[in-house]
């Protein structure tokens, strides 16, 4: 688990590659396909997010939608 402690630091290059996997790897579910909420997408990216982040940082589903938007 994480520990949430103020803003984490800045977005690792292997995080933004992870953003970019879960993206991919969500948006092209089939078997849920477009019938769920931006919130819901969101969750399942962070989900997948933390699964595989070795960074230690904690990233809420808010901040990953903002780090995709730049």
């Amino acid at each position: 688990g994480f520990v949430v402690k103020g803003r984490s630091g800045n977005y690792t290059t292997a995080e933004d590659v992870l953003i970019c996997t879960a993206w991919k790897k969500i948006s092209q579910d089939a078997s849920v396909g477009s019938d769920q909420t931006v919130n819901t997408y969101w969750q399942r990216i962070k989900e997948y997010f933390d699964e595989r982040n070795t960074s230690g940082h904690f990233r809420s589903s808010d901040s990953l939608r903002q780090r995709w938007s730049t």
